[in-house]
């Protein structure tokens, strides 16, 4: 952490990142929210499986190791991008140590967040993300925003045309933490001003006593308490929480932390799990005329194809310092 403002991402300064304008911000009424009962489904059957229906989706431009318009991709992240590192998930711990360096780990950041999380089953082209380099405060008796994250700083993309999209797309969340600590929701926006508008994240912290099972009923017995459950209903309202209306589900999985002193620990079984999907062979390549077309598929076999594989070199930035406490406790 620093306290020299020059050397801090300017958003994490500005009160409006902290308290955004847009319409429809609200800080959690956190009893009107529990009183609601909310919870996640315990049969995990992700909603995003049939995201990838129509004949937009025939052209296979929206995998994780798509090859639409290369070489164009590669120039387009050697000299037009705001995400000019790459590593490979392969290469030790090289990459988790400019993810997660721990000078850039703030105290105030909640344990669960802390860590390189892999974003299983989802199918933006993102893989990596971390918490733990963004802005963050303590909690008070005040009901209050407790961070500020964006999607520019170690958080990572593929290497592909869609990747390369989503790089350039500059979104903040805005942090709160329930008192119970059970609930964490990022309300996710690119302009805090009144003209912009929050779209609301939601992140369950896995309880003692949970289980969650997959389509064919056996245990999801990777999920262990203190794991997260990423949801989104309605992203617009901040109390919408029907399950009947759910868009969005997966767990993301912690690969990497920090030990006691400051070294990467991967973590099992998520790095292993990682590993195998970053190491594994891309199939079909007849059926799907080289990579090129899933005419023959459907949208759930086409969501199937996308998270069998994951992308094994990545791009990203480095975060700056995060900022010291005093310097945002007020804002």
């Amino acid at each position: 952490m620093t306290t020299n403002a020059s050397e801090v991402r300017e958003e994490y300064l500005d009160p409006l990142f902290w308290n955004p304008e847009c319409p429809n911000f609200e800080l959690i009424d956190w009893e009107r929210w529990e009183s609601k009962n909310p919870g996640p489904p315990e049969v995990f059957n992700p909603p995003q499986r049939k995201s990838y229906d129509g004949g937009l989706f025939c052209p296979m431009w929206w995998t994780n190791r798509s090859c639409y318009v290369e070489p164009i991709t590669t120039c387009l992240f050697c000299c037009c991008t705001v995400k000019t590192e790459s590593d490979r998930i392969t290469n030790g711990v090289k990459l988790f140590e400019k993810l997660l360096k721990p000078e850039n780990v703030s105290e105030f950041v909640p344990d669960v967040l802390k860590g390189v999380m892999w974003t299983e089953d989802n199918i933006a082209p993102e893989s990596l993300i971390n918490f733990s380099s963004g802005a963050w405060r303590p909690e008070t008796d005040v009901n209050r925003s407790v961070g500020v994250v964006n999607t520019l700083d170690d958080w990572t993309n593929n290497p592909t045309g869609v990747g390369w999209l989503f790089s350039r797309v500059r979104n903040s969340a805005n942090i709160q933490v329930s008192p119970s600590g059970k609930w964490i929701v990022l309300g996710v926006f690119t302009d805090p001003s009144s003209a912009g508008t929050i779209s609301y994240v939601w992140i369950y912290v896995v309880q003692e006593g949970d289980v969650f099972r997959g389509r064919d009923g056996k245990v999801l017995d990777y999920v262990k308490p203190g794991d997260l459950c990423r949801l989104t209903w309605d992203s617009s309202d901040p109390y919408s929480c029907d399950n009947e209306n759910l868009t969005y589900m997966y767990f993301p999985r912690k690969v990497a932390s920090l030990d006691q002193d400051g070294k990467i620990v991967r973590n099992q079984p998520h790095f292993d799990a990682l590993l195998q999907k970053a190491t594994a062979p891309q199939e079909k390549c007849c059926e799907t005329c080289c990579y090129t077309c899933s005419f023959s598929m459907n949208a759930q076999e086409r969501f199937d194809y996308q998270v069998a594989t994951v992308s094994d070199k990545q791009q990203f930035n480095q975060s700056p310092p995060p900022p010291a406490v005093e310097l945002i406790d007020r804002l």
